[in-house]
């Protein structure tokens, strides 16, 4: 368990499961999710949300007000559940002993194991389809929405209610092509929103974070336990009017690695890391700025030339890419995305191009590629064919402006290499001088001998 500084923050830790640890700041902050009401000509930024305007928000989910009497009938109703389900489980108890004796005689009978006739009976295929919108679900979002935008919270239709109300709903079952499409789009913005949208207040951003660095946490510690891993996660808030726990886990005894390495302890790294986070005050849209970008880009692709070439001073070359990455390093860069051009990303002059190809290098379908043997020999061999051809394969270095003109060379002022000729010359006499004897004889010693 780390220990805070006798000046820091108060911490508290938990082990995650006896692999790791796993540390918050506790803060006394005011309530930010109700701040006051901003004076006229100061902007509200209180929340996430109201720092991005402009961006989609997940509506929160307003709790329903339950009475007295409805909490009895769902009492009654889930003893009458309850019971239900021990007759079915008493059933199912009677119906397993049956067939496990059925399947005795059956395994007798045709000399198999009962593990293979088990494994006839309750085989299946495990087929997992992708996750995209189908006709269905697109109708039946547009119903609920239909049905269901003015409904208070508790009263709104079901599922099952609202696929009777698809059925039935003649107009929905003769849609053209167009209005289908455009059903199926709603749904995927829904989607989209769902995935990807802002958390419309505090609380609810706050909640967020701690139920999915949680599941983050216990992954981590699986993938330690499957692989032998170590890993540090670091999670803060990214403005000081949020209310998220800034907080940090490890596997194993991975937090010893910044103390021994840089010399402080996790938590004063994490505390660190918020003031740097809250001093950056940024939204979506300065968070993804050409500028930032560019950077990115150029950072993700110089720092994956470096780890596949395994040199670290190596530099990108995009005018000689051919020649200088790939015929010199047999290396490539694959899934450069269409409709950007391949060039410095100082040169990208919008922002959907620089976030199109930051996007592709981080979800890495734009990567670096080792050439094989045959592939090298292959792009040489065109490549000396274009040669020969007289294509330009190399783009000349551009020439200076007072080429072909005699320059005099100067003569140094100063005279540094004759200061360091002086040194030389000096350092090398004094080399030669003759050296002086170990022990020196004092007039005192001398005396004493003669008497």
């Amino acid at each position: 368990m780390q220990q805070a500084s006798s000046n820091a923050e108060s911490v508290s830790e938990r082990n995650g499961s006896g692999s790791g640890a796993t540390g918050s700041f506790i803060e006394n902050v005011e309530d930010r999710d109700r701040p006051g009401v901003p004076t006229e000509g100061t902007c509200d930024v209180s929340t996430w949300a109201t720092r991005n305007p402009g961006a989609r928000i997940i509506q929160p989910h307003r709790s329903r007000q339950i009475s007295e009497a409805q909490r009895a009938s769902w009492a009654i109703a889930r003893e009458h559940r309850a019971a239900k389900k021990a007759l079915l489980d008493k059933a199912m108890q009677e119906y397993l002993a049956q067939q496990t004796t059925k399947m005795e005689e059956i395994t007798f009978k045709h000399n198999v194991t009962v593990e293979y006739l088990k494994g006839l009976v309750g085989g299946e295929t495990h087929y997992h389809s992708s996750w995209k919108v189908q006709r269905h679900n697109a109708l039946l979002h547009a119903k609920a929405l239909e049905v269901n935008a003015d409904c208070p919270c508790g009263m709104k239709y079901s599922l099952k209610e609202i696929q009777q109300m698809v059925k039935d709903d003649e107009r929905l079952q003769n849609l053209s092509q167009e209005e289908m499409d455009q059903y199926v789009s709603m749904l995927k913005e829904h989607r989209d929103t769902k995935t990807h949208g802002i958390r419309a207040n505090n609380v609810a951003a706050a909640r967020d974070v701690l139920v999915t660095t949680d599941k983050i946490a216990k992954e981590l510690n699986s993938l330690r336990n499957c692989t032998g891993i170590y890993a540090t996660l670091l999670v803060t808030r990214g403005h000081i009017n949020d209310s998220i726990q800034s907080t940090w886990t490890t596997t194993d005894n991975s937090a010893e690695f910044w103390e021994d390495v840089f010399g402080h302890q996790i938590a004063d790294v994490a505390r660190q890391y918020k003031q740097w986070a809250c001093t950056q005050n940024q939204d979506l849209v300065e968070r993804d700025s050409l500028g930032s970008l560019r950077k990115q880009i150029t950072k993700a692709i110089s720092s994956g030339l470096e780890k596949i070439t395994h040199k670290k001073n190596i530099v990108m070359n995009y005018h000689n890419y051919e020649t200088a990455i790939v015929e010199m390093y047999g290396v490539r860069l694959v899934g450069w995305p269409e409709g950007v051009k391949f060039a410095n990303p100082s040169v990208i002059s919008t922002v959907v191009e620089a976030r199109k190809l930051r996007d592709a290098l981080r979800s890495g379908s734009c990567f670096w590629k080792r050439l094989s043997k045959n592939e090298l020999d292959l792009f040489v061999t065109e490549l000396n064919s274009r040669r020969v051809a007289g294509d330009t394969v190399r783009k000349p270095r551009k020439k200076r402006s007072d080429a072909g003109i005699t320059r005099k060379r100067k003569a140094p002022i100063g005279s540094k290499e004759n200061v360091q000729a002086r040194k030389k010359a000096h350092s090398s006499h004094r080399c030669n001088l003759p050296k002086s004897i170990e022990f020196i004889s004092t007039s005192d010693e001398e005396d004493s001998e003669e008497a």
